[in-house]
């Protein structure tokens, strides 16, 4: 079930708002749309993005593999550890087998 979709509000609000559709355990997928235009705006996850995820209490981050830039990867990766978070990557075949994902051309 897809609880929240980000749009203008940004990734913070998004996973706030999910946090509080979906409860302690939350899975979060953070993908682009198939169309989207990567030269204006990269996925992008850092440690901030990390503390929402510890204060909605999400138990997995999953992010499309070689389309998400993580900042400061080593620590980000030592922060999810420590806040008991599974950090993955995912190819976008899989993640497109599994969801329907639409186009918006």
């Amino acid at each position: 079930v897809i609880l929240a979709v980000e749009a203008f509000e940004g990734t913070d609000e998004t996973l706030t708002r999910a946090g509080r559709l979906g409860g302690a355990g939350v899975v979060v997928v953070k993908i682009a749309r198939p169309d989207h235009d990567l030269r204006y705006d990269i996925p992008v996850v850092g440690l901030n993005t990390l503390a929402t995820l510890k204060k909605i209490k999400a138990a997995v981050l999953a992010v499309e593999a070689r389309r998400t830039i993580l900042l400061e990867k080593e620590l980000l990766i030592a922060a999810a550890d420590q806040q008991d978070l599974t950090l993955i990557a995912v190819e976008t075949q899989t993640i497109n087998s599994k969801f329907q994902i639409p186009n918006t051309k």
